[in-house]
């Protein structure tokens, strides 16, 4: 995946949630049993479409990673990451596709939809051999050094913009 520019944290935001719209499309598709297969081509379909391009097999884990950590920023103010994940982790070991039900809540329905599109991630990391602890880690990792790195240009910008008195 080549970028030319470091993308800003709105479209990494955007990023997620077009990966989720696209997990949406497929798990509200699907019957109403949810095999770890089914979950792992929700997940592979979600990083396929992710990347745009075909992944190395090397590199599949940081994609896996970069893509979870976009989806914590269109999670953000729905729900943290750690509750994010703890929801997938739950999820992994439902047989019945909750994804239908879900969007009957609207709104409410929400974090569950969220929680659900990560364990499909996670899923299909591991069944490609790829540690799934690694990538959340790294998902929180890079989502957290994005959001701190905002509030901090945020913070300065303002700072500079009271510093600047009246010319004299």
């Amino acid at each position: 995946m080549t970028i030319s520019h470091e993308p800003t944290n709105g479209q990494r935001a955007e990023s997620g949630r077009r990966c989720v719209a696209l997990f949406v499309g497929h798990a509200a598709a699907a019957g109403p049993d949810l095999t770890e297969a089914d979950r792992a081509d929700h997940g592979r379909r979600m990083v396929e479409a992710y990347s745009g391009e075909p992944i190395p097999e090397d590199d599949l884990g940081t994609v896996i990673g970069f893509m979870a950590a976009d989806m914590y920023h269109h999670a953000d103010g729905t729900v943290d990451p750690a509750a994010m994940l703890g929801a997938a982790l739950m999820e992994l070991s439902a047989t019945v596709n909750t994804v239908p039900a879900l969007l009957c809540l609207g709104d409410e329905g929400r974090p569950g939809i969220l929680a659900c599109a990560l364990a499909a991630a996670i899923t299909y990391a591991e069944s490609v051999g790829v540690c799934p602890v690694e990538i959340t880690d790294m998902a929180l990792t890079h989502w957290s050094d994005e959001v701190e790195e905002e509030r901090f240009m945020r913070a300065r910008a303002e700072r500079q913009h009271h510093s600047v008195g009246p010319a004299r």
